[in-house]
């Protein structure tokens, strides 16, 4: 200690401690005392009993507030009135041992932790009143001085690591050390938890602690204290703990090989994150150290680590000697069958790397930078004054809306009042910036303006001379450095960066700019974990060329290498996007076949899926795979036979029909049977009626599965085969308790055997399932336990009630008078609609409903969704087990769904169902939905016949689609008769109930595909001339719609050739009313406004109205808006004119559209400023927003505000620019946006 520096030592330990002079005003003074001289321990005690005294203030009146909360840091509550103790603080931290004794900074971290209240949570909701312990194995004093000290006193400070322990080159790592030996011999050696704990700190926190790995000495600390570091994972460091050390090491690579053997141990650990992270280490170190340490200590640990072991190896390229050696000295059965395994791996290691006669990288063609003309000069000028009178228009409608609702909105009034600054020499500056003659020094937001200035309306873009280097100087101008993320959100905003090659991306970035790694910005751009996806955007072979060239980058986002990102940074280069750019490769690079057989066997779902995508494209990878059908693990089994069926290599149907015979496990026999089926083998050997009996004797001795001890298996009813003969209720009970085990609603097993029915009992084992299923999912209490439940809590109720009238009569009148028996009546209705249980582990079950027929499936359904709309996962698997059925109808309800449906997640599950049932025939979903129509049991002439046995009727349906019933003699009657004495009742009321499903299916028949033909409309679909006659003019009800509708025919360059309606005799007529004859090379297409002259359309008028036709829409009303009232992308020609939200919802629901909630369920609260219109064979949203956060059934006044246009619900995000819309979808939701501004008035300011 300096003596001269003795007031400087008090005057910073009292400002640290000044705040709390308001509550015991000699406080301050005491603890300066203590520190400095060690008198007055008591001081202590006191203010911990000050510190708990005051818990129950205002939090601003607490110790832990008036202190500046030292050693929090979530930065989420960072308070600014922390700042000036903080700041004191950090005047103690930098002076540190060069004016205090250690002794003092230790009784400073003892007062700071006499604040600490034990059993307190971090903080009590956004109030922090506590340290987080990070580790138990230090005291609390140091664990305040470390965090604070490092950590808290820098939290507002945007300054890296490094700059930041510049601030501490006072401390060192020793220093550390050495205070905790001074309080207690021994316990310096606890520091490293300090290093790595984290406890009580949320992950995204974690970057924080960075400063901590710059602390001088630290590496060289480690390094002397190594055995000690190498056993912190046996010392109790926890599983957070352990991850922070394996990611110090991947920072600092020299010490890889220095800890080999405590890689080795965690390499092989049960959590997975800790084991991939500690097997990447070991994959990017010598091989030669990691094989050795491996084989040295692979006699230690369990069976399964050891086959983690031999899985290493395998990696690291192990000699196969090596494996034979082990495998003579290993007796475990299943270590024994993985070396088998590796081994033969090893064996096939040639067939991979035949594989490697890889692919040819094409070459890419750099570019030459040109200057821009002087006419990009005019041009610039040109859009800066469109875009300065456009700002000055939105900060005048800013001040009028302020003024309207009392707002202080100043974003368009700043934004105008920046561009007003620009100058002539500041666009000179622009112009010779993007020729690259020189930098432009402007604000953040005048380089905003500036990329606005360049890109606005694409007429720079278009010029001839424009190319990339200008473009990418004009994106640099928003971000400054050209990072990973801002160049992303370039890709996404210019669709021609996605068809660009990565390559030239990376050579002009290069050009223009400065960065040290300009390869590795571009690889991020699409490998970090940012919340988009440009995998999911990008043309694949204008990326996989750069990532073949730059492995490196995908080895990192693999894990065959550390990350290079900072430690404990929240951005990482992402595995699954690194997947995704291997599937775009020709082939994968033979080392990751390993690794890919691994993912495609793993339990991740979507790197399973991917993995075996890759893998897809290695024409030999399915001896690989066949070696799994092995594997000790049954979930690997089971992955093993279903992507051997992806692969599609029926050569593998020897190693299928050889694991099948060695299985014992039925989930795994059922995959195998399946498997051979999908691959063309002939299966019947297993599929005899003994056989099965076998299978189901030996299947019943084994335990039933709770989930189906509900099930009567006595209900089940008779049952044949296709042959006739009757089926043992065994075999159904044993299908039963196997769908049940297999869990999957349409498992094709369980089709196999259902199938192996008879039509008829198919039909009703579907239904009986169905009906159980259901029962068991919607059981409610009886009458009795509702009365019991009602009898016991009415009372309570009754006096709640009576206490509400009490304090709020006019809130609630109808508890003036009311009984006891009125509330008991009340509570057991209440009882009884509670459900009480789930079917849902039960949903296996649901795999034995495929044969149903498809009217009464979806009539249960339907009434099942209404009422429960709620369960969703019970909802998803009846779809699920109903798609296994071809059934029309069942397609048909399946369309609907996927069309549209409240619940998005229910939506996107019935489209997956619809794409695969499109897959297995071949077809397009759109080609789906046309052959899949129904007819209402109408024949192809278009009656459907009603047969009573004696007697014939007939119905049909007139021009109106309406009912016309006949009977016998033709003669038309009102309804159907009742039987006779001589005929069958039950047959009669069959009949009876066939019409009246006839009758429900035309209604729903012209509702759905009249909408259907409206989109297809919008979205200009074109038909073969073939399909188009084939499944919609031979239908015998679309045909009738056809007929009120206008045509066109195109050619193969999409040239109108025709217009035509089809008549109802057939013929196809043009507006002269002359007959034309369909070009079979041809597409047809609805006709609309947009796409005829005026004269045309007019003609098209005149003659509907001639034929008296009734068009089921009208495509002749609406026009595109004008080109002036889209401004950036959006229509907002109405902008800003009022109505009530109850107008707009009543206009645009009957119109389609649906309100954008911020969630799939509907909540009280739930609100929303948007309608949205979903046209799903194009993805795309139609989307009309108004001003107001409007709660749904409150009628507010709100704004008409905009049409915009978007692949996302709601415009949130990926706006498409409208100019860019199909001209028929523009004018039609045009038209939609003016039926709302037709009933809108214009805002009067005054």
């Amino acid at each position: 200690m300096v003596k001269n520096n003795r007031d400087l030592m008090e005057q910073v330990i009292l400002d640290c401690f000044t705040g709390l002079h308001d509550l015991e005003p000699s406080m301050p003074e005491r603890i300066c005392h203590y520190i400095l001289y060690d008198k007055d321990p008591m001081v202590l005690d006191d203010l911990n009993k000050l510190t708990k005294s005051n818990i129950s203030n205002e939090y601003d009146k607490q110790v832990y507030s008036l202190l500046g909360c030292p050693g929090f840091v979530l930065l989420a509550y960072f308070d600014d009135n922390n700042k000036p103790l903080q700041s004191a603080r950090d005047k103690f931290y930098q002076l540190w041992t060069s004016q205090y004794s250690p002794e003092q900074i230790i009784r400073f971290g003892k007062t700071l932790a006499a604040t600490y209240i034990p059993n307190m949570h971090g903080r009590i909701f956004y109030e922090p009143v506590n340290i987080a312990v990070i580790t138990p194995k230090l005291p609390l004093w140091f664990l305040y001085l470390f965090i604070d000290g490092l950590i808290t006193t820098f939290l507002d400070r945007n300054i890296n690591a490094e700059e930041k322990i510049a601030e501490r080159d006072n401390w060192s790592i020793e220093q550390l050390h050495q205070l905790l030996e001074i309080e207690q011999t021994g316990l310096g050696k606890q520091l490293m938890f300090a290093l790595f704990e984290r406890q009580q700190i949320p992950r995204y926190y974690y970057e924080y602690f960075n400063n901590v790995y710059a602390i001088r000495g630290l590496k060289l600390y480690i390094t002397e204290n190594l055995e000690w570091f190498k056993s912190l994972p046996d010392q109790e460091l926890s599983e957070i703990g352990q991850l922070q050390q394996l990611q110090y090491i991947a920072s600092h690579g020299e010490l890889k090989e220095l800890v080999v053997e405590l890689l080795v141990k965690q390499s092989v650990c049960s959590n997975k994150k800790i084991r991939e992270l500690a097997t990447t280490l070991l994959l990017s170190m010598p091989k030669e150290s990691a094989q050795n340490q491996l084989i040295a200590s692979f006699q230690q640990g369990t069976p399964k680590q050891r086959c983690q072991k031999i899985a290493l190896l395998v990696k690291l390229s192990v000699n196969k000697g090596i494996l034979e050696k082990i495998l003579t000295e290993e007796t475990n059965k299943i270590v024994v069958k993985s070396i088998e395994n590796a081994l033969f791996s090893i064996n096939n290691d040639k067939l991979a790397k035949q594989q490697e006669d890889e692919f040819i990288i094409p070459p890419f063609m750099p570019i030459t930078e040109v200057d821009l003309p002087v006419k990009a000069r005019d041009i610039l000028q040109q859009n800066y004054q469109e875009l300065l009178i456009q700002s000055q228009n939105r900060a005048q409608q800013e001040k009028l809306y302020n003024q309207r609702y009392h707002y202080r909105y100043t974003n368009e009034q700043e934004r105008c009042e920046q561009l007003t600054t620009f100058t002539d020499n500041d666009l000179d500056m622009i112009f010779r910036y993007l020729n690259g003659k020189g930098q432009l020094m402007q604000s953040e937001i005048k380089n905003k303006l500036t990329n606005e200035i360049i890109l606005h309306k694409g007429r720079l873009q278009a010029l001839p001379e424009f190319n990339l280097y200008h473009l990418l100087r004009a994106e640099r101008i928003i971000y400054n450095k050209i990072k990973s993320f801002g160049l992303a959100l370039s890709f996404l905003k210019h669709e021609i960066l996605l068809h660009t090659d990565l390559r030239l991306v990376a050579q002009v970035l290069n050009d223009i700019s400065d960065m040290p790694d300009v390869k590795r910005i571009v690889a991020a751009a699409y490998l970090m974990n940012y919340y988009y996806d440009l995998t999911l955007e990008c043309d694949a072979n204008y990326v996989w060329p750069f990532f073949a060239e730059n492995l490196i980058y995908l080895d990192e986002a693999l894990g065959l290498i550390p990350s290079l990102e900072p430690q404990g940074s929240y951005n990482t280069f992402d595995k699954k996007r690194a997947l995704k750019i291997l599937t775009f490769l020709p082939k994968p690079p033979d080392k990751y076949i390993n690794y890919l057989l691994e993912w495609a066997l793993g339990n991740s779902k979507t790197l399973r899926l991917l993995a075996q995508q890759v893998l897809s494209k290695c024409p030999d990878v399915h001896r690989l795979v066949e070696n799994a059908l092995t594997s000790n693990k049954q979930e690997q089994r089971i992955l093993a036979a279903k992507l051997l069926e992806i692969l599609g290599n029926r050569s593998s149907i020897v190693a299928l029909n050889t694991a099948l015979n060695q299985e014992k496990k039925e989930a795994v026999q059922a995959v195998l049977l399946s498997t051979l089926e999908n691959l063309g083998e002939n299966i019947d050997q297993y599929l005899t009626p003994s056989r099965l009996l076998n299978d189901a004797k030996k299947g019943l001795k084994s335990k039933k599965p709770t989930d189906v001890e509900w099930l009567v298996s006595e209900a089940i009813p008779d049952l044949t085969w296709q042959n006739g003969e009757q089926v043992d209720r065994r075999i159904i009970t044993w299908w039963t308790w196997l769908a049940v085990k297999l869990k999957e609603p349409s498992n094709p097993l369980l089709t196999i055997y259902t199938r192996l029915l008879s039509e008829k009992s198919q039909q009703q084992l579907g239904l009986f399932i169905l009906q159980s299923f259901i029962q068991q999912d919607t059981l409610t209490p009886t009458l009795a336990e509702a009365e019991s439940q009602a009898n016991i809590t009415a009372p309570q109720r009754l006096q709640d009630y009576k206490n509400r009238y009490k304090t709020h009569p006019d809130l609630y009148p109808e508890y003036r008078n009311i009984t006891l028996e009125q509330v008991i009546e009340s509570i057991k209705l209440e009882v009884q609609t509670c459900l009480m249980g789930s079917a849902i582990k039960s949903k296996g079950l649901l795999a034995l409903i495929g044969g149903m027929e498809g009217h009464i499936a979806v009539s249960i359904i339907k009434t099942y969704m209404k009422n429960h709309y709620i369960r969703r996962g019970q909802i998803e698997a009846m779809l699920e087990a109903i798609s296994v059925n071809d059934n029309f109808i069942t397609i048909q309800f399946l369309l609907s769904i996927a069309h549209r449906y409240s619940t998005k997640v229910t939506q996107e599950k019935a489209k997956s169902l619809v794409n695969q049932i499109a897959e297995r025939q071949k077809w397009t979903t759109d080609e789906l939905a046309d052959r899949t129509i129904v007819t209402a049991g109408l024949d192809d002439s278009g009656k459907l016949v009603l047969d009573y046995g004696k007697r014939i009727f007939t119905a049909n349906i007139d021009d109106n689609f309406k009912w016309q019933l006949k009977n016998s003699e033709g003669t038309i009657i009102k309804t159907l008769p009742d039987a006779r004495k001589d005929e069958d009742p039950a047959m009669i009321k069959e009949v009876k109930k066939q019409f009246s499903n006839s009758k429900k299916e035309l209604t729903q028949i012209i509702a759905m595909q009249t909408e259907r033909l409206f989109e297809a409309m919008c979205t200009q679909r074109r038909w073969l001339v073939s399909d188009w006659q084939q499944y919609l003019f031979a239908h015998p009800i679309i045909k009738r719609l056809l007929q009120r509708l206008v045509w066109l025919t195109v050619d193969g360059q999409g040239k109108i050739c025709n217009s035509f309606r089809p008549t109802e005799d057939g013929c196809l007529i043009n507006f002269h009313d002359e007959e034309i004859i369909l070009n079979q090379n041809h597409h047809i297409t609805l006709a609309h406004n947009v796409l005829l002259p005026a004269s045309h359309t007019k003609q098209w008028q005149e003659h509907l109205k001639d034929y008296k036709v009734t068009p089921i829409f009208d495509q002749f009303a609406n026009s595109l808006p004008n080109s002036q009232w889209i401004d950036d992308g959006i229509v907002n020609n109405y902008k800003d004119w009022l109505t009530d939200s109850m107008t707009i919802r009543n206009i645009l629901t009957k119109r389609g559209y649906k309100p954008d909630y911020k969630s799939d369920f509907i909540e009280e609260n739930d609100g929303f400023d948007c309608y949205s219109k979903y046209y799903s064979n194009i993805n795309l949203y139609a989307n009309i927003q108004f001003r107001g956060y409007h709660i749904s059934e409150e009628n507010i006044s709100v704004e008409h505000y905009v049409l915009s246009f978007s692949q996302i619900k709601g415009n949130r995000k990926s706006k498409v620019d409208a100019n860019h819309i199909l001209p028929v979808l523009l004018a039609e939701s045009f038209a939609d946006y003016m039926a709302v501004a037709n009933v809108s008035s214009k805002f009067d300011s005054d």
